[in-house]
């Protein structure tokens, strides 16, 4: 198994493994989920330590709890799911600061270098530039939305519920934001599927500082 490509079926021998108490399989859990879980909590609240205590709370709750855990085929959707509610109740909790102000605020989409074999000419790198650069400008619920959507390959229910919010907002919001950005960039990007190839390039990983 890789650590971003499971199938269903890999998530649920994982995931059940770790319910019936394998220590290998929780150290895979964190070694495949981990990584991804923090840069998220981090964009959604800019506070390293409340987000590392609050991922290891989570991992450490999830070991506590494993028997009586309820089956996934989808580990990242749960934990996503899990983390997130976990943050903003942290931070309400805490009262340092106003959670809706710091949901995705400043994060940034990137590219790394090591993925640039997907770009195979000029023009694609141009273009994913100016769309990068259009996508930092949407407002913070239509990049999470997005993000999920769209980097991790959450459904649009999966986002719905990791969001707490209906299903109908995902779909609005999202229609909204591909609105925006093929207004945006319509000299370099003039098809949808053109847009939505270059959303899947951009969306390979996101900056996590």
């Amino acid at each position: 198994m890789t650590r971003t490509r499971l199938t269903p079926a890999e998530h649920t021998h994982l995931w059940d493994s770790f319910r019936d108490g394998d220590r290998m399989a929780f150290s895979q859990l964190y070694e495949f989920f981990a990584a991804d879980l923090y840069r998220y909590g981090y964009n959604l609240v800019r506070n390293r330590q409340v987000v590392e205590d609050c991922l290891h709370e989570l991992f450490l709750h999830i070991h506590e709890k494993r028997a009586q855990l309820g089956p996934t085929d989808n580990i990242q959707f749960y934990l996503f799911r899990a983390l997130r509610r976990r943050l903003l109740d942290t931070v309400a909790r805490l009262n340092r600061f106003d959670s809706d102000d710091y949901l995705f605020d400043n994060a940034e989409f990137l590219i790394q270098s090591h993925e640039s074999y997907l770009i195979d000419n000029e023009l694609i790198v141009e273009q994913k530039t100016i769309l990068i650069a259009e996508l930092n400008k949407l407002p913070r619920r239509q990049k999470e939305i997005l993000y999920l959507v769209y980097m991790k390959e959450l459904t649009y229910p999966q986002a719905a519920e990791v969001m707490g919010i209906a299903l109908k907002s995902v779909y609005n919001t999202i229609n909204t934001a591909l609105t925006t950005l093929r207004g945006h960039v319509q000299a370099s990007v003039q098809q949808r599927s053109v847009l939505l190839s270059l959303l899947a390039m951009v969306f390979s990983q996101f900056i996590n500082n």
